[in-house]
Order: structure tokens, then C-alpha cells, then sequence
């Protein structure tokens, strides 16, 4: 009896220092020189204790909920993903997240290529509060009694460096640097003329934004009572190149977030839903670690199409127009005889195209951002269309894209490498099958085929109209000639 306890107390030891259990096969060796030993029934049960930590981490889980936009005052502002910053083998993306005259909040301030700008900041804020009518202590105690509210919109990382009133002094130089801005677009005397562009596109990038509730804070006892449509305005009509004549007020946008959120929602055309919108917690899975995935996905494909570029669809007698508005929600398909018309919204391609959609679409993979990925689906519905320059000119010459890069062979390289790496969203399903059924006639394509070969100008159709008057014409006289007629 005393043997069989003094086995069982045993058991433990046969751990090696540092509380490694040994290997199995330790054991049998033992057993094995030891000789034989009495076979004994052992029953043994592990008891794990849970340090305080654990249970910390326990209770956390236990009282997670759901993160709600309400749970915050204001909402936050994103990184971009890392996954977006890697590019493709033949670009570097990251240039096209980066500021390069100016940085608004914690992520960017402080890079040496930017302290230029931050000697601009405090000229702009002297000029907005005077012109305002506002004390500048009044508008910091604003900002610094909201300083939580700040924090919890960014990253803690890039905040945690910065006391309260660093950070509350921050919000305010910046917030008044782009009201100033978009009151008076820029003081030459300040800024240069060509760095006002380059500010217009800082103002724009995901991890460069400043919450709307601070701007807010600065304006709401301003002197400017329309300081938000001017927001809207400047927003609508200078940076997404909307004609004069449209209506603000019409485009029903949501209460943004951010500038950038503002502008996604005015080239969307408003707060409208897209039709086919995607299953959210299906597509959700699709991105790796929530934000993005390298490589497609064929299972998220459901339409597949066959065709792969405007040549192939203009053979098939598809014809495109252009839409009449710059929505990028404005796509529609209409399918008869032999011969179908593919709307498209308006598009004007510059040098801020490839950042302002970067930043866009990185903005879109983030869990913080609207759920429909509307600007990412129509940036890979265009990249099915078009794959060679000569797609870019069939663009062109239907009015529906204007390129002031000069370059058709360039346009077609920025449609191609943006949505490169990115899991397919099938938004635009409908028009897709659409397009995929009428192109499966064949009919379709070899009657569109002998109409573009044979009347492919005025000449030919004219030859073709004066060929049928000499057959019928020949065809009369033969008759009349025939006796008895």
C-alpha cells in the first residue's frame, strides 16, 4: 500500500526543470531498466489553475458587444491596411496614401518632409478666426472638453504620444486650415499655386482626415450659418468635377464621417443602396484579417463572364453610351434584337484619379466603413472592360471618358492595377448576366460582325441603299420587258 501511494505521488516528477513535461518515450526507457513493475490502475486528474490575467481576459469576452457607430460620439478614422501598402509588382501604392504638403491628425504630423506645412497652419487658423469672429481660447476649451471623443476616432498608438492639450491644440490648428481652405481655396501669398492641387489631394487621403465633429466644434458658432453646405459644395463641385447645375440638395448625402466619406458618398450620387448588395458577413470573410485578400477568390465569382474587354463586347453589336450623370452607382444594361447599349456614368481621368480611388477603396476594406463596397465593385466592373488602349478610345469617343493624361495606354494601366489583388464583388451581378446572355447569342455577334464590316461608314451604307435601287430597278424593267407584261 505504501509502495502503490508513493508511485502515484510520483507521477509528478517526471517533469524536467522549468515545468516541461518529459516525452513519453523517457518513460519507456524507464520502464525498460528498471525492469518490470507492478501493473497499477491510475486515475489521475489535472488541475489548471487560471491566473488573474486569464480571467481578465475571460470577463472581457464575456462583455464584448458589438461595435455600433452610437457607441461613440464620432466615428473613427482608419489606417490604411497594410495589406493595401504592398502594391504590385509593377507600382509602389504607398506613395498614394502618403501627404505631400500638409498632414491633418496624429498619423502623418510630425514627418519631416511636412513641417513646411505646419508653419502655413497657424496663418490660416489666425485668418479663419478673425473672419469668424471667434476667440480662439473659446474654440480650444471646445475642442479640449471633446479631447476623449478625439482620441477614440484614431488609432491609440498614434495618440498615445500626444498629452490633451497637444492633441486638442493639434485638432484646432488643423480644423482651422481646412475651413480656411475651402472658404478661400488658398492665399497665394501662402501658399503656391501648385501646391494647391497637392493640398486638395491631402485633404482626401484615408489616414490624413480629421473628424467632421471637430470641424464642427470650430464652425457651429462661426460666422458662416451655411458653413456645412459650403462643405458639401466644395466637396461636390471642386473635387469630383460634378457639372455646375447639379443639386446638393437632391443627392440626399449621409452625415459623413470624414471628408473622404463625403466625397465617396458624392460620387456614389447619395445615401441611395445599391442594388445586389452583397451578403455582409459573407463578404466580410472573404477579406484576410478582415480588411483585404491577395489573391481572388473563384467561389466569390457567381456570374462568370467570358468576355474580357470592350473590343469583345463591340464585336458582340454592344454599344455604350454615356449614362448622363457621374454617379458611379449609374450603371444599366438594355439587351434587344441584335444589338444592346451599356450605360456608363461620366468619367474624368487626371492625376488625382489613381490616389483619390487608392485611398477609396482602402477605406472600404476597413471594418469601420458603409458595408457596400459600391466604389471597389464599379472599379472591377471597369477593369473587366477594359484591358488595352483601344478600350480606353472606345471611351473616349462615346464622350463617356474624358483623359487628360494623354495617355489611353496609361488609363488603362490605372483600371487594371487598382483593383489588382482584390476578392471579386459582384454588385453589378444583374448587368453582368445581362451582358453575359446577350453575348452568348451567336446570332448577335455575327450579324454585329457583317454590320460593322460591310457598314462600317456613311460610304458603305450609301453603296449598299444604291445597289438595292439597281437590283429592284433591274428587277422591274426585266419584268415589264416579258411579253404580255
Amino acid at each position: 500500500m505504501e509502495e502503490q501511494q508513493e508511485l502515484i505521488m510520483n507521477v509528478g516528477e517526471e517533469e524536467e526543470e522549468g515545468g516541461q513535461p518529459r516525452p513519453s518515450s523517457w518513460r519507456k526507457n524507464c520502464d525498460q531498466t528498471e525492469g518490470p513493475k507492478p501493473e497499477i490502475e491510475e486515475h489521475r486528474i489535472d488541475i489548471v489553475e487560471i491566473s488573474p490575467r486569464v480571467k481578465y481576459w475571460i470577463e472581457s469576452v464575456g462583455k464584448a458587444k458589438e461595435r455600433t457607430p452610437s457607441q461613440f460620439p464620432w466615428p473613427s478614422i482608419p489606417k490604411v491596411p497594410d495589406q493595401m501598402l504592398r502594391g504590385t509588382t509593377s507600382s509602389d501604392f504607398k506613395k498614394f496614401y502618403e501627404p505631400r504638403v500638409i498632414s491633418f491628425g496624429p498619423y502623418h504630423h510630425g514627418k519631416p518632409h511636412l513641417r513646411s506645412g505646419e508653419k502655413i497652419k497657424p496663418l490660416y487658423a489666425k485668418d479663419f478666426l478673425a473672419a469668424s469672429d471667434q476667440s480662439i481660447e473659446d474654440v480650444y476649451k471646445k475642442i479640449k472638453s471633446n479631447i476623449e471623443a478625439v482620441r477614440k476616432c484614431y488609432d491609440t498608438n498614434a495618440t498615445i504620444g500626444y498629452d490633451d492639450e497637444t492633441l486638442a491644440w493639434m485638432m484646432l490648428m488643423d480644423g482651422c486650415f481646412i475651413l480656411q481652405f475651402i472658404l478661400y481655396k488658398g492665399n497665394i501669398e501662402v501658399l503656391r499655386e501648385h501646391q494647391i492641387p497637392l493640398v486638395e489631394l491631402d485633404l482626401f487621403l484615408l489616414a490624413n482626415q480629421l473628424p467632421l465633429g471637430v470641424l464642427q466644434l470650430i464652425f457651429e458658432t462661426a460666422g458662416f450659418p451655411m458653413m456645412k453646405d459650403l462643405i458639401e459644395e466644395f466637396v461636390v463641385f471642386s473635387i469630383t468635377r460634378l457639372p455646375k447645375g447639379t443639386s446638393v440638395s437632391k443627392m440626399h448625402l449621409k452625415e459623413p464621417a470624414h471628408l473622404l466619406d463625403l466625397l465617396r458618398s458624392a460620387l456614389l450620387g447619395g445615401d441611395e443602396k445599391i442594388s445586389g448588395k452583397p451578403n455582409v458577413q459573407e463578404k466580410r470573410k472573404a477579406f484576410d484579417g478582415g480588411c483585404f485578400s491577395t489573391t481572388m477568390k473563384a467561389s466569390s465569382k457567381v456570374n462568370w463572364q467570358s468576355f474580357r474587354h470592350i473590343r469583345e463586347l463591340k464585336a458582340a453589336g454592344i454599344h455604350f453610351q454615356p449614362s448622363g450623370t457621374w454617379f458611379l452607382r449609374d450603371i444599366s444594361f438594355e439587351s434587344h434584337f441584335f444589338y444592346g447599349y451599356l450605360k456608363l456614368p461620366l468619367l474624368f481621368i487626371d492625376d488625382s484619379t489613381m490616389p483619390t480611388f487608392l485611398n477609396l477603396v482602402a477605406y472600404e476594406m476597413c471594418s469601420d466603413a458603409p458595408h457596400d463596397y459600391a466604389v471597389t465593385s464599379f472599379l472591377y466592373f471597369l477593369d473587366s472592360l477594359i484591358d488595352y488602349a483601344d478600350d480606353v478610345k472606345e471611351l473616349r469617343s462615346k464622350k463617356i471618358l474624358y483623359n487628360s493624361l494623354g495617355s489611353d495606354e496609361e488609363v488603362a494601366r490605372i483600371f487594371n492595377e487598382i483593383p489588382n489583388g482584390l476578392v471579386y464583388l459582384d454588385l453589378h451581378k444583374d448587368v453582368i448576366k445581362n451582358i453575359q446572355k446577350h453575348y452568348d447569342r451567336r446570332v448577335n455577334t455575327w450579324i454585329a460582325q457583317a454590320l460593322h464590316d460591310h457598314f462600317n461608314s456613311p460610304w458603305t451604307i450609301m453603296a449598299f441603299i444604291a445597289a438595292v435601287f439597281i437590283l429592284l430597278f433591274t428587277g422591274v424593267q426585266t419584268y415589264f420587258a416579258i411579253p404580255g407584261n
